[in-house]
């Protein structure tokens, strides 16, 4: 069950400019950080209880001698705590699809290049902007060699721009 839900996160993964925020992701992550939280939680909870009730029935059982008060919390202990490690193992699933995604958004604004005008993303190819049009490289007249905006002369042949 986990090694299919482990691949799909992999899957998930490999695109991150394109999956990570993909509806199929977020419905994903939503699932395994809710299921991952109430078995956390529930597991855990029961840990705590298996444990409390363990200590108050020992301290009973000194004065009437050990019985089932003592043995059941016991015995409910490893479950209980196997439940809350795998629901939080759930949680940090879910939790990976979430990281990614973040990532993916601030790698995304930036390292992606951008219009220093209208902020839109471009190409490293691209003259203009395609949404506001701002000039954002000069190519020389001379030998057609594309050069920064501030540049005045031609990185390659050195005629002006």
């Amino acid at each position: 069950m986990f090694n299919g839900l482990r691949n799909e996160i992999i899957e998930l993964n490999n695109d991150v400019n394109n999956v990570a925020n993909s509806k199929k992701a977020k419905k994903l992550r939503k699932k395994l950080v809710t299921i991952g939280l109430i078995l956390g939680i529930l597991g855990f909870g029961g840990v705590l209880t298996c444990f409390t009730l363990f200590v108050v029935n020992g301290i009973a059982s000194d004065l009437s001698g050990p019985g089932p008060g003592i043995i059941i919390p016991f015995i409910l202990f490893v479950p209980c705590g196997l439940i809350g490690g795998i629901g939080m193992m759930i949680f940090h699933l879910g939790l990976s699809i979430v990281i990614t995604g973040y990532t993916t958004n601030l790698i995304n604004e930036t390292v992606v290049l951008k219009c220093p005008d209208c902020r839109d993303p471009i190409s490293k190819d691209e003259l203009f902007c395609t949404k506001c049009g701002r000039k954002l490289r000069n190519q020389c007249a001379k030998c057609g060699y594309i050069n920064e905006p501030e540049d005045k002369f031609c990185a390659k042949c050195g005629s002006e721009l």
